[in-house]
């Protein structure tokens, strides 16, 4: 009978002298709720360390949900110490719960001791600012799901569920820095006895695991309000004091292994003195992810900023840094991007909770189509715009490529703009947007009287309403200013 899992055992005492301790215990390699990520085959290992009383064999087993996914195996004898042991081959899936035991030579059972809810399938990093720490209404949030778990910002693994970002819950300087544990501990509680903390990452988490039969892992590393600088990853050896080495830790105490980054920040480095430089330190940013990682093509999804309802003077090139995102698209593959503009809002800044589960959906068919051979493309982009001149107007046709099926837009097409020059005014000289009704792929922009040196944009300024989408629900994403030619 062909074996289920390959098994690689090793067994030694590092430690002549006799434990003294009552049960065998597990001390490193394995935790209850940790996700192990496994590997393109979906098979995952593991490495386990731990120390037992007293001599005798040491053995080991999986169990599943609903059987014993593999018997009782010897791993080998120790005379009483520590132990360490590595199994792999174990099929995606669980919850897993791995036993341990203690014999002697006569079978009977010395010591044992148990991991529950194990599972093996994908880990992904959770990164950037508020957006994506969460901060959408606790109303209808997504529901926990059992082979969705967190490893949260305490660095301990364990059922998924709104908050997943708890910043004062992190030993970590970077997130959380309290003089008393008291004090610790009303900040842990205001925060999820709050009103806020909705994000998008148990969305994804669902979907993923719906469309691979994969668990899920999400590392909560995101913080509020935090610009590139502040994730600096020449900043990695400062450890918890920093927001990129504070990262590092959690994958390395995660176990090590991820499948790739969800990422939503650039809210902060809309300001004169953060975008110039943003576009090249982003590419500086996943960079050094992959390198760290030892995975040059780690996948990196993120979101393109949405919208803000504020005075334009608090963040006065908040566009500029939704260019730079949607043309990092290309610097930043293997990955892609997603927009968020067209997307409701809980507050002046921060995506609403259904958003939130809309952008969970997008990066899992972003996820699913790069990894999983999905087959919903990442969304209208623009292939090229030609002017047109008919009996009943001029016409600015937008064509755009990557649909999926057709364009589509609830209510009437709005979004798109024209200004004269790339800097100046709006012109007041559109009067209709609608699709083409012959080409699925092209947004018709009708104008009377174009400015000189004529600018397209879609979605310019801080606050405009935006839907343009295709059948996917792919969402169309902030560009121009994009130059009009005859």
């Amino acid at each position: 009978m062909r074996r289920l899992f390959l098994f690689t055992t090793v067994i030694a005492c590092l430690c002549l002298s006799t434990v003294n301790a009552t049960a065998m215990t597990v001390d490193k390699g394995l935790v209850p709720y940790q996700v192990i990520q496994c590997n393109n085959e979906g098979r995952g290992s593991v490495s386990l360390a731990g120390t037992s009383g007293a001599a005798g064999m040491v053995q080991l087993r999986l169990v599943g949900v609903q059987k014993e996914v593999f018997p009782w195996i010897d791993l080998g004898k120790t005379p009483g110490g520590e132990w360490t042991a590595s199994f792999d081959g174990v099929p995606a899936g669980g919850p897993y719960r791995v036993e341990l035991r203690l014999m002697d030579d006569s079978g009977k059972t010395l010591e044992q001791t148990a991991i529950p809810e194990v599972l093996i399938g994908d880990v992904w990093v959770l990164a950037g600012q508020s957006n994506m720490q969460g901060v959408g209404n606790r109303v209808n949030v997504e529901e926990p799901h059992p082979q969705v778990h967190t490893f949260a910002m305490n660095y301990e693994w364990r059922l998924a569920q709104e908050p997943l970002h708890t910043l004062a819950e992190s030993p970590d300087s970077v997130h959380a820095n309290f003089k008393t544990d008291e004090e610790r501990q009303k900040a842990i509680s205001d925060w999820r006895d709050g009103a806020k903390g909705a994000g998008l990452g148990i969305t994804f988490a669902k979907e993923m695991v719906k469309r691979t039969g994969r668990p899920v892992g999400l590392i909560a590393s995101a913080h509020g309000g935090t610009s590139m600088a502040q994730w600096n990853p020449a900043l990695r050896d400062e450890g918890g004091n920093s927001l990129y080495g504070s990262m590092c830790k959690q994958v390395l105490a995660a176990g090590g292994k991820v499948r790739g980054v969800l990422w939503y920040q650039g809210e902060s480095d809309a300001n004169k003195d953060g975008q110039p430089v943003y576009r090249e330190k982003m590419k500086q940013l996943v960079a050094a992810m992959r390198a760290d990682s030892g995975i040059p093509d780690l996948p990196f999804y993120y979101v393109q900023i949405g919208r803000f309802t504020g005075k334009s003077d608090a963040f006065p090139t908040w566009n500029a840094i939704q260019t730079d995102e949607l043309a990092l698209e290309a610097d930043l593959a293997p990955g892609a991007m997603t927009p968020a503009v067209d997307l409701a809002l809980n507050d002046g800044i921060h995506v609403g909770t259904p958003g939130h589960k809309t952008l969970g959906y997008r990066l899992a068919n972003l996820a699913e189509h790069d990894l999983f051979a999905g087959k919903t493309l990442r969304g209208p982009r623009l292939e090229k715009i030609e002017v047109a001149h008919t009996p009943y107007g001029g016409q600015v046709r937008v064509k755009y490529n990557s649909v999926n099926g057709a364009l589509a837009a609830a209510g009437r097409l709005s979004g798109f703009t024209i200004s004269e020059g790339p800097e100046g005014s709006d012109a007041p000289c559109i009067f209709n947007q609608e699709l083409d009704p012959k080409d699925p792929t092209v947004a018709i922009v009708w104008f009377d009287n174009l400015p000189n040196n004529p600018q397209l944009w879609y979605g310019r300024g801080l606050n405009p309403y935006c839907n343009l989408v295709d059948q996917a629900n792919m969402a169309a994403p902030v560009m121009g200013p994009i130059p009009i030619k005859e």
